[in-house]
């Protein structure tokens, strides 16, 4: 008769002890990397709206002579399905006629909490 071979209980039993160990902390190092490229994702997008939203006031101060750069607006924008709050201050330099222009990016549903904060100056 043939012996055939295979792996005892004992085995088995030491092979599911180590899987079992290693696959929580498998699946905790997944959950981690999926939570740090969301962020990454949200922070990317919120530095984008920030960049627009600049651009947009320096673009309405070149081409609308009677404007104004305010000293504080704020907003909301939608952008890929998400929605953006967005806060603009603005304060006088040292330098006449330059402007510091502060924007403040946030998720709309958590305001206090800012994703992307971005500067600029503009000549007035």
């Amino acid at each position: 008769m043939k012996k055939i071979g295979g792996f005892t209980l004992i085995e088995v039993m030491v092979a599911l002890a180590i899987v079992g160990t290693a696959l929580p902390a498998l699946m905790m190092l997944i959950t981690s990397q999926l939570q740090g490229a969301g962020i990454t994702r949200d922070k990317t997008q919120a530095y984008w709206v920030a960049e627009n939203q600049l651009t947009r006031i320096t673009m309405r101060d070149r081409l609308l002579e009677q404007y104004t750069i305010p000293d504080s607006e704020s907003g909301t924008v939608e952008r890929d399905g998400v929605r953006w709050y967005w806060e603009l201050n603005s304060q006088d330099t040292e330098v006449e006629g330059f402007k510091r222009l502060d924007m403040r990016v946030s998720l709309e549903a958590e305001k206090d909490d800012n994703l992307a904060t971005l500067t600029g100056f503009i000549n007035e």
